[in-house]
């Protein structure tokens, strides 16, 4: 093998040779070669998986693994601005504020919820997002093309959640008062009001680590949410 540097922090190096892979560990004492299969090198990086852990940003969390990445992400309670197709095709661009939403993306699938605070932790109590055509939390995004989930990506997703109209699918249930929350978002921007009432919101006792555990970690979740 060709005379190298290795650098200062590094604890193994993988080489990859005329038909075999030769794995090397460092230490202050030794050094140690191993023969590799190409069926062990392979089970090595289809096992590898990146894991920010929890962060306090509006990206919450980032996972990069061979079965997808996974992403939570949050956006702060506000006035936006949204399209609502109503029955008899009408079709209204409305200015509302919405509660603090959050995102979890897996793969090419998301989900929103909705909470409370303006805090969000992974002990951050969900709520339904009080918006139409999101079923137990994963949204339908029609025939609109989805990218995968990445930060880079965020912003794409979230135009894309405000920017394609909403309709009577999954409009039910998802608030207290009103039978079909579009109903309620229309009264929201005709009352010209600045702050999502937060009595409007319907509840959970999952948390942001439950949706992560359930969905990235695939442990039970209640599926309501």
């Amino acid at each position: 093998m060709r005379n190298h540097t290795v650098p200062p922090d590094a604890e193994a190096a993988l080489y990859f040779l005329p038909g075999q892979y030769l794995f090397e560990t460092f230490g202050e004492t030794r050094q140690g070669l191993k023969a590799l299969s190409s069926v062990q090198v392979t089970r090595a990086f289809r096992d590898l998986q990146t894991d920010t852990g929890w962060i306090d940003r509006r990206v919450l969390r980032y996972r990069e693994a061979t079965d997808g990445n996974a992403m939570l992400s949050y956006l702060p309670a506000g006035v936006r601005t949204v399209t609502i197709a109503f029955p008899g095709d009408r079709i209204e661009t409305l200015t509302l504020p919405l509660p603090t939403l959050i995102l979890l993306g897996k793969g090419k699938d998301y989900y929103l919820w909705a909470t409370s605070t303006s805090k969000v932790t992974r002990n951050t109590r969900l709520a339904v997002a009080p918006l139409p055509n999101i079923g137990s939390g994963k949204i339908c995004f029609g025939k609109n093309e989805v990218p995968e989930t990445h930060p880079s990506s965020l912003q794409a997703i979230w135009k894309l959640i405000f920017d394609a109209p909403f309709n009577g699918d999954h409009s039910t249930g998802r608030c207290q008062t009103e039978n079909d929350v579009r109903d309620l978002l229309a009264k929201l921007a005709a009352d010209n009001l600045k702050k999502f009432p937060a009595t409007q919101l319907i509840m959970s006792s999952s948390t942001v680590e439950d949706a992560w555990e359930s969905i990235v970690e695939r442990t039970r979740y209640d599926s309501r949410f």
